[in-house]
């Protein structure tokens, strides 16, 4: 009930605003993000990388994102606005050592071999956020506040000797957090501003469920050379983590908290 109470005074807001809107605006943007958090890359399958590179460094929150923006600004300075953009991340590929004798089910033999585990993370962005600004002479400057939706698509690949072993395909995710930052427009013409930012965003990216293919035989032993894998909350069964049932692992998450810094040209569409 109080939620629903939240969602109608949003709307009500935002309705008001238009109502009221004397001002309209788009604006093409660059941002990029650079991560103020690191964390443990999170075990979501049977990898040995990951016995051997666990430094607390993992991060995928740093990267390039582009989109634009549509603004509304109402008599009282109140505003709306929203976002469609699209992330990338600029995670490098992780290099490790694996240590000789290697498990036997990688089928390598007695060899020291150089692991290498590779992201691909990347998401298309909507921010519906509140805004307030303030004008003197040329300047403006803006502050804002709101939901961020990320709609996410991740894969990761491990390889030895420069040759793709296993694949782990994340589902699609649709991850929920905030953002909140301060703009500054200087008008160069009249109705053509340049436009800075400074923010700060916080999400969490949790699958559910992934599809690890193993890529060169022989596959660790017990293994098919594709499987499905679910995340759940809690596993009933009492038993080690790495003899639970094949298929079912505890869910974890990637921290996604960043600052961003953006530069975008905003063209003032209409004004009343």
């Amino acid at each position: 009930m109080r939620k629903t109470k939240t969602y109608i005074m949003g709307l009500m807001l935002i309705v008001g605003s238009l109502c009221q809107a004397q001002k309209l605006d788009i604006k093409p943007y660059f941002i990029y993000h650079q991560s103020v958090s690191k964390q443990t890359e999170p075990a979501f399958y049977d990898d040995y990388t990951l016995d051997f590179h666990d430094k607390g460094d993992f991060t995928l929150a740093t990267g390039p994102e582009y989109g634009f923006v549509i603004g509304y600004t109402s008599r009282n300075h109140l505003g709306f606005e929203l976002g469609l953009g699209y992330f990338k991340s600029l995670t490098d590929t992780i290099e490790v050592p694996v240590p000789t004798p290697l498990p036997p089910t990688i089928g390598f033999g007695n060899t020291l071999l150089l692991g290498r585990a590779k992201w691909n993370y990347h998401s298309i962005v909507v921010r519906p956020l509140f805004n307030y600004a303030a004008t003197t002479g040329k300047s403006t400057f803006i502050g804002r506040i709101g939901p961020t939706i990320h709609y996410a698509s991740a894969t990761r690949n491990v390889f030895y000797m420069n040759e793709e072993i296993f694949t782990c395909t994340f589902d699609n995710r649709l991850n929920w957090g905030y953002s909140t930052g301060l703009e500054y427009n200087y008008q160069l013409m009249e109705k053509l501003s340049l436009a800075v930012e400074l923010g700060f965003e916080q999400y969490k990216y949790t699958p559910d469920k992934a599809t690890v293919e193993y890529k060169k035989r022989p596959v660790p032993s017990g293994k098919k050379e594709k499987e499905e894998i679910l995340y759940v909350n809690k596993i009933i069964e009492e038993t080690d983590y790495y003899s639970l049932p094949q298929n079912k692992r505890l869910k974890e998450s990637i921290l996604f908290n960043n600052i961003y810094f953006g530069i975008g040209i905003k063209y003032n569409l209409w004004e009343k």
